[in-house]
């Protein structure tokens, strides 16, 4: 095994956490921004559309950092006793079903977040896009 994977042991655990932390504190104020409108009475279905692109990602991203924490925990050695390790199985088929897995989620997971990212931009940039129609383009 590479040195420089034992390296990034504790990056890879911090960052993990921090995603799922981060996508929880994320969904929660756009739902309270979501609240907020609708009490406004404002009724957007592409504010709904991007409210539950949000919450698919952060769903995602917490199973993400689930994935990442166990695979760290199982898929690499201790070396320096300093990481708690979970009993590693010496097989070379579950190894390989972890990094598979590991993977799939992680394109899942880059998947909602651009997904919830362009709906959320969508609703931030449409009354921008619907006022400039008709202008002249080309910046005149």
């Amino acid at each position: 095994m590479p040195r420089w994977r034992s390296a990034l042991t504790w990056p890879t655990l911090s960052l993990a956490v921090v995603s799922a932390l981060s996508a929880v504190v994320a969904a929660s104020s756009g739902e309270a921004l979501e609240g907020r409108l609708r009490a406004l009475g404002l009724q957007d279905p592409a504010l709904e559309t991007h409210t539950q692109a949000g919450d698919l990602a952060r769903t995602v991203i917490a199973v993400f950092a689930v994935v990442v924490v166990l695979a760290v925990l199982w898929l690499l050695p201790s070396r320096s006793g300093r990481v708690p390790r979970l009993p590693v199985v010496d097989s070379p088929a579950a190894a390989l079903a972890v990094r598979v897995a590991l993977v799939l989620v992680s394109l899942a997971a880059l998947w909602f977040v651009v997904r919830a990212g362009h709906t959320g931009a969508q609703v931030a940039w449409s009354d921008v896009v619907q006022q400039s129609q008709g202008l002249p383009h080309g910046g005149e």
